[in-house]
């Protein structure tokens, strides 16, 4: 995984009319004037990668909010605020321009209200404020015009002009993962009311059979539950270089008895963690499925097709009505486990028609985004 960086380009910005001393300068939100609370939430804690520092950045070097300036000479000190009323109170950054050749990129820490970002259910516009002060004098202000994009909007690639400047954030669903979730102790103690499993052990057994049962014991559940498929994905603010879906919380997927492949691989994923069973999503063009680690070592996977969580049929051949409507129902744990083991066998054969093209870091389409890599890198849960 690799850290968001978006270089801005020319051709990306307009700057304003010349100001006092022939300085340019002109504010920037990435990208494309939008703000994505989910990216902006999941990158907190991120630390910077293993990039080259670029000399004409003061600031954070993936920052996404800033001032691009240019004429200006080396050495000219400055005095940069940021806010977004609302949602970001004063953010500063004080220096000098560096001795590099410009244009330089101030970006300071944004100090975001998680909180209040965590809050946007729904895109709306907002007003980010600059104030620049150079060499001491009086204040320049601008302001922004940006889009506050919902929190369910998970960005998950740029595509730029320029193949080269194409920026892959798939890791962002792994923000998705909540194994804190409150809900996740409740889909667990009913799990075991089930009498499929006597506790949740994870690997402790040291059998993949063992670990098998765990995961079906909470699949027989989520059935009972009745959730089903919706293909809901496409988010209110299409953009042609962003690559944006929707994505329901753990707890809006059970609320709503509804997931798509995204939703139930995440929801899934949040409860395996709970109980030290390693997940990951297995990202394949138009589609994500869920993997999991039969052995702590991880040299054995099995493979999940989440939206087959509704396909329970009575005996008869028909879908069962609490399916339909979401009510919940005693399902048989026959015909669950019939329709878990499909499940599995549905998740396997799509992981083998593509196996080879994991191994290639550079194909955006085929991505394994195990969850626990992400949580080291910083990637943490996004909560409400």
């Amino acid at each position: 995984m690799t850290l968001l960086r978006i270089t801005l380009l020319g051709s990306m910005l307009y700057f304003s009319a010349t100001t006092r001393a022939d300085v340019e300068w002109e504010p920037f939100v990435q990208p494309y004037n939008q703000v994505f609370p989910a990216l902006e939430i999941s990158l907190a804690n991120v630390e910077g990668g293993d990039e080259e520092v670029d000399p004409a950045i003061v600031g954070e070097q993936d920052g996404l909010i800033g001032v691009l300036i240019d004429d200006v000479k080396p050495g000219t000190a400055f005095a940069l605020t940021i806010r977004i009323p609302g949602y970001a109170a004063d953010s500063r950054l004080k220096g000098k321009i560096p001795d590099a050749e410009g244009p330089y990129q101030l970006n300071p820490v944004i100090a975001w209200d998680f909180g209040a970002l965590a809050n946007v259910r729904q895109p709306k516009p907002a007003n980010a404020l600059f104030e620049l002060s150079l060499s001491g004098a009086t204040p320049e202000n601008r302001t922004q015009r940006i889009r506050l994009r919902s929190v369910n909007d998970a960005i998950y690639y740029l595509d730029e002009e320029d193949d080269a400047d194409d920026t892959d954030l798939n890791w962002l669903f792994a923000a998705y993962v909540n194994e804190d979730h409150p809900q996740v102790d409740v889909i667990l103690k009913e799990a075991l009311a089930t009498g499929i499993v006597d506790s949740f052990s994870g690997y402790q057994a040291e059998d993949s059979d063992e670990v098998l049962k765990q995961v079906y014991a909470i699949w027989h559940v989520l059935q009972e539950k009745g959730i089903r498929y919706s293909s809901i994905t496409r988010t209110s603010n299409e953009h042609v270089n962003i690559h944006s879906q929707h994505v329901r919380f753990l707890d809006e997927s059970l609320a709503m008895s509804q997931a798509n492949c995204v939703d139930g691989s995440v929801l899934f994923a949040s409860i395996l963690r709970k109980i030290d069973i390693a997940p990951a999503l297995v990202l394949i063009p138009g589609h994500m499925f869920l993997a999991f680690q039969l052995d702590e070592e991880g040299e054995d996977y099995g493979f999940l097709e989440t939206t087959m969580l509704g396909n329970v049929h009575d005996g008869k051949g028909d879908r069962l009505k609490a399916l339909k409507t979401g009510l919940s129902v005693k399902v048989d744990q026959a015909t669950s486990l019939e329709s878990f083991a499909s499940a599995l066998e549905s998740g396997q054969e799509q992981f083998e028609e593509v196996a080879d093209k994991f191994a290639d870091e550079s194909d955006i389409e085929h991505q394994f985004i195990d969850i626990q890599s992400a949580r080291e890198l910083g990637v943490m849960p996004i909560t409400r």
